[in-house]
């Protein structure tokens, strides 16, 4: 029954707003440094989302991102503790505040927002080494032994963010933007994306 009731709110709140059109859809594409614990990788990533103008200085957004999907190499003892051998993949659903200031070439903006991260992730350590986070577990190598640190949570990160959208059109905006994305048990990732805004 309440997910029939949200399911209706959210279905009358998106059809009011597209109505007044104050409604947006954005898909982006995106480059990301991201670390935790051991484990390194950059990599691309994307995502997709809508927004809702609030009023003349704020908007709010949720989506889906995925920030980062990186397999490492497969590990040997010449790269144990690298970035080579690193794996890591985060996924998230957010939701975000952005407050702007608009001007005849498009909109500056500003994010805060939370994250709800699911994050996997392997590192390759040396034997006589411990992992910072996640379960270790003895790995046998060619030529001797390393441990594998592994991870698999899903926990809340926060994100800031600037950016701007470039008027493309009357309904197309280009937006380029840089992302800070903190999160639980040292996980941290730098992101850069561009995408496209359609302005309902």
């Amino acid at each position: 029954m309440k997910k029939t009731i949200l399911a209706a709110l959210c279905l009358l709140t998106s059809q009011t707003a597209m109505a007044n059109g104050d409604m947006y859809g954005l898909f982006s594409a995106g480059y990301a440094d991201a670390s935790q614990g051991q484990a390194d990788g950059k990599g691309v990533g994307y995502s997709f989302a809508m927004g809702y103008e609030l009023d003349k200085q704020w908007f709010v957004e949720g989506g889906f991102q995925q920030l980062i999907d990186e397999e490492g190499d497969a590990p040997t003892l010449s790269n144990l503790g690298s970035e080579d051998s690193s794996s890591l993949k985060a996924d998230a659903l957010y939701l975000a505040l952005l407050g702007k200031a608009s001007s005849q070439a498009g909109t500056l903006f500003y994010r805060v927002g939370v994250m709800s991260v699911k994050l996997e992730s392997q590192a390759f350590i040396g034997s006589g080494q411990t992992c910072e986070e996640g379960d270790a577990e003895v790995y046998s190598l060619e030529g001797g032994d390393g441990v594998r640190c592994s991870y698999d949570k899903t926990s809340v990160a926060g994100v800031v963010g600037l950016g701007f959208d470039f008027k493309l059109a009357d309904a197309w905006d280009l937006r380029i933007e840089a992302q800070h994305v903190r999160g639980k048990d040292g996980f941290e990732a730098n992101i850069g994306q561009i995408g496209l805004r359609y302005n309902f």
